[in-house]
Parts: C-alpha cells; structure tokens; sequence
C-alpha cells in the first residue's frame, strides 16, 4: 500500500533551467552565455550538489574566472539565483491535495545547501515530512546509498514509497530498492495523479 510520495525538486516541483534564471539578471548575451558556462554548467557547480565544496567557495572562483565589471553579477547571482526559480503551481496544489488525503511527503534532491535552506525556510518546507539533499549526505542520486539514507531517516518501507524524479537514471535506481518509482515530466502530471489517486 503506497504511503509515501518522495519527489525530486528540478523540473519535477520547478523549473530548473539555468537561462530562465538568468533572464532575471540585467544582462547582454554575451554576458549571459558567459555566465551559464562559467556557473551553471561548471564542474563545481556538480560538485556544491555533491557537499564536495559550498556556494561560497564556488562563488569566489567563479569570481575569479570573469571579467572585472561582471564580478558583482556573479555574487548577485549567487546569493539570489533560488529565489528566480519558477515552482510548478499545480505540483504544490497536488501536494496539498496528497496531504489531505494522508500521504507523507518526502523532498530527495541533488542540490547545494542554499537552495535547500532556501525551500526548508520557505512556506514550501511546510509541504514536507522530511528531506534528504545530496549536498548535506555527501551523496548524490542515483547512488543508492542516498536513497537508503531517506529510507532509513524516515523509517520507511521501500514498497510503500513512490518516488518521482524527471531523470530516468534517478528511477531506475529508486526502482531497483523495490521503490515504486515516475519519471515525470510537467506534462505528466495528469498521469501522475492517476498513478497515485486511480
């Protein structure tokens, strides 16, 4: 009997996409296509999800990496990149719908501490019974020891989990502890729903 929900953060409950988050920054295109690479799509920017380094550390190299006048972009984006994220409206409203219907709600996520912090703090903690973020358990999906982590936490049975990721590979790893497991995409959601609720 499925009990438990266990959702991943990006692209599952937001829209994580590096040049939305940018188009809130004043920025030309050369500027944008230079900060993409130089934080969204650098080897540190894995290795904060991983705990192996923190935001603040990767800011300053990244600092370190562009040209003087776009120093103060780079910290500005730093410090304020989660709250220029797009949250999926209807995946809260869906959330909410599970919790009155007495599902637990789990959060299991490949993230840096900052925006961790940043949802735990935010009216959306209160959607969840529990986390687990990759950057805190040194860990990241789909190692399986992560998935273990929550699992043991929680004091959950894997057969009364479903859990919901958009990256196949996440899935297949959930699906292989005997974890019901959805790979979703914000099209899905009717899908989903099904899959839970029938």
């Amino acid at each position: 009997m499925l009990k438990n929900i266990i959702f991943d953060f990006g692209n599952v409950i937001m829209n994580y996409n590096p040049d939305e988050i940018l188009y809130h920054y004043q920025l030309t295109s050369e500027e944008h296509d230079l900060l993409r690479k130089t934080i969204f799509e650098s080897k540190e920017w894995s290795e904060i999800d991983a705990g192996k380094i923190n935001e603040k550390e990767a800011m300053e190299i990244f600092i370190c990496r562009v040209p003087v006048e776009l120093k103060n972009k780079v910290r500005q984006i730093m410090l304020t990149w989660p709250q220029n994220v797009d949250f999926y409206e209807s995946v809260f409203h869906f959330i909410n719908e599970l919790r009155e219907d007495g599902y637990k709600i789990y959060a299991l996520s490949n993230t840096g501490m900052e925006f961790a912090n940043f949802v735990k703090n935010s009216s959306m903690g209160d959607y969840f019974d529990g986390f687990v973020f990759s950057a805190q358990a040194k860990m990241m999906k789909p190692d399986k020891q992560i998935y273990q982590c929550l699992l043991k936490r929680y004091d959950l049975k894997p057969e009364e989990c479903l859990f919901v990721d958009d990256l196949e590979n996440n899935t297949k790893a959930a699906s292989e502890l005997g974890i019901q497991a959805f790979t979703f995409k914000i099209d899905r959601l009717d899908e989903l729903k099904k899959k839970i609720l029938g």
